[in-house]
């Protein structure tokens, strides 16, 4: 009898461990497992999407500019981006996408991408101030990409213009063999390549973008048009993100991730990206997410004027149609603040 009861009871577990499988919502989410993913994969990782009643399916692509389409088409709910221009000519051409929350911020102190500058250059003198950036070939990412505008508030600084320099449109891991043989002068690159690129002596960290850009929005999570109507599984899904984030931020300490817990997170970060080198991982400048998931509004309004004053993007379109913080706004209460630990 005793038996015939423990297999009943087993028969109902398993019947309510599949209605509650059933039950939970599967969002599919575009990552390019950077250091800035994070927040994404702690949640997931830790059951913090599995707590919120849902199912992320976390969706590899090599670039941000390749998840636009299929997010727009549905294929993704979310994903991560980049305020470029090819985001809101997307927006112009119908695609309903929104910027829904943060996931990686360039401020002073937290740094992860700089401006580097071929070694001998500086050995040498040649290159002294940021006025010396004219006449020389500055790589940065891509035709369009948001460090065009930043290199732009550099070159402003120096009292210089678009035109002062020759622009090479390279991907970041381009950077080191470009300066290695000497194809580029300088570039707007990022951690780890940083790193890595100091450690083999082939470029400098001239400075942090902080140094002319203040504070730069690089990375946020964009949500479509779809998923955006679906507000009580929206709000699941960046709840259970910011947490992921939180429990990132509480690892940083004195710009390094340094802070309690941060062995675990540097082995976090190399599970998640294939970085086998921790080493490189502590000493490398670490990505800031804001632990309430909020963007910094003046820098996309910064970045998109740029691109309209290049004629990248039409005049009409407006950040505030493509940004949307009400739902991060909605958590501040649910999450309560942020308390980094001592």
């Amino acid at each position: 009898m005793l038996k015939h009861l423990l297999v009943a009871a087993s028969a109902a577990v398993v019947a309510f461990g599949s209605a509650y499988a059933q039950d939970m919502k599967t969002v599919k989410v575009g990552t390019t497992n950077l250091s800035s993913d994070i927040g994404l994969f702690l949640a997931q990782k830790r059951g913090y999407f599995t707590e919120e009643g849902i199912k992320v399916e976390l969706v590899p692509f090599d670039s941000g500019a390749k998840m636009v389409a299929p997010l727009g088409a549905g294929d993704l709910d979310a994903a991560a981006g980049a305020a470029s221009a090819g985001l809101y000519n997307a927006v112009n051409r119908g695609l309903k996408l929104k910027i829904v929350a943060d996931k990686g911020t360039n401020i002073a102190g937290y740094s992860y991408k700089a401006l580097m500058v071929r070694k001998d250059l500086i050995d040498s003198g040649a290159f002294k101030s940021l006025a010396d950036l004219k006449g020389k070939k500055v790589a940065i990412i891509a035709n369009g990409a948001a460090d065009e505008s930043v290199i732009n508030q550099a070159l402003k600084k120096a009292g210089l213009k678009d035109e002062d320099i020759e622009k090479v449109f390279l991907p970041f891991p381009q950077h080191l063999p470009a300066f290695s043989n000497k194809a580029i002068d300088a570039a707007i690159s990022a951690e780890p390549g940083i790193t890595t690129m100091v450690r083999n002596n082939v470029a400098v960290r001239f400075v942090g973008l902080d140094d002319f850009y203040p504070v730069q929005q690089t990375a946020m999570l964009l949500i479509n048009g779809k998923f955006a109507e679906d507000r009580k599984t929206v709000m699941s899904f960046l709840k259970a993100y910011l947490r992921g984030v939180r429990a990132y931020d509480a690892t940083l300490k004195d710009g390094k991730i340094a802070g309690p817990g941060a062995e675990d997170m540097i082995k976090d970060i190399a599970e998640m990206t294939g970085f086998k080198d921790l080493t490189m991982l502590h000493q490398m400048v670490p990505v800031f997410i804001d632990p309430d998931g909020k963007v910094d509004s003046a820098s996309i309004e910064t970045d998109l004027a740029y691109f309209k004053s290049r004629g990248l993007v039409s005049n009409d379109i407006t950040a505030t149609s493509v940004v949307d913080m009400s739902f991060v706004d909605a958590l501040k209460p649910v999450l309560g603040p942020f308390a980094r630990p001592k």
